[in-house]
């Protein structure tokens, strides 16, 4: 009973979204179109996540700019500058070529089952902001299905984020989240923002009764040729990758 009525709080599911995309756009490369991104997020979020782990994170994120940002998320998240804080799953789980790709399979296997293509996005498909904005999407359908569709539709998309989270985002947000936390000066936006990711994840698996088993081992793999890990590679600019492009129904 419990699972279902959660599955129908189409309410629920809205705030969780504006939450995921908050995070997606905080964490993503923070060009131009990113940062007014964050800012029209942070926005919906003041008063969608008032009293949750993102009320501190929405309240900065209005009015941080590209200079307030970009040289600090170089140095904290590009492997030219450091190893320390990768953004990419695989580099928390193995730094075998055939497991990452093994992997990443699993990451885009979920994509597809919701319709979503994510070749042709510029972004690793286990990049954070891809993975987070994969939740905010599923979210959106499950209030969605929680209108329109019934309880069983709504129910199956409550699944695939209970799943997303146990086998993929879940397991490493958290790790993320920290480190990005210590490498920054106290108070700037990344230690807030990576203190925000892993709370925000680890609430919602108690929410959704998701059990990831957290890896804490950091392999760094150098990013397979032809696949994003960010602006070092394929040059800024590129602007987060958009499920809201995919319908819902």
């Amino acid at each position: 009973m419990k699972a279902k009525l959660l599955a129908m709080n189409g309410d629920l599911a809205m705030s969780r979204a504006a939450g995921y995309s908050l995070l997606a756009y905080a964490l993503a490369y923070p060009d131009d179109t990113v940062v007014e991104s964050l800012h029209d997020a942070a926005k919906e979020a003041a008063t969608a996540l008032a009293r949750t782990s993102l009320s501190g994170l929405a309240r900065v994120a209005v009015a941080v700019t590209r200079a307030d940002l970009e040289p600090a998320y170089v140095q904290l998240c590009t492997l030219s500058s450091s190893p320390d804080c990768p953004t990419f799953e695989t580099a928390y789980f193995s730094p075998d070529p055939q497991q990452q790709t093994q992997r990443m399979a699993d990451v885009a296997g979920f994509y597809h089952a919701f319709g979503v293509d994510s070749a042709d996005t510029g972004f690793r498909p286990d990049d954070i902001p891809v993975e987070l904005e994969f939740m905010a999407f599923l979210c959106r359908k499950q209030a969605y299905a929680a209108e329109h569709l019934g309880a069983p539709r709504a129910g199956q998309t409550l699944r695939a984020q209970r799943m997303f989270l146990a086998d993929h985002l879940g397991c490493w947000a958290g790790g993320l989240g920290r480190r990005m936390a210590e490498g920054s000066p106290a108070g700037h936006f990344y230690e807030v923002a990576g203190l925000a990711l892993a709370e925000w994840v680890a609430d919602d698996c108690r929410i959704l009764g998701a059990r990831p088993e957290e890896v804490s081992g950091i392999p760094v793999p150098a990013p397979e040729p032809g696949i994003s890990h960010g602006p070092e590679f394929d040059g800024p600019g590129t602007p987060i990758f958009s499920f809201d492009e995919i319908p819902v129904a």
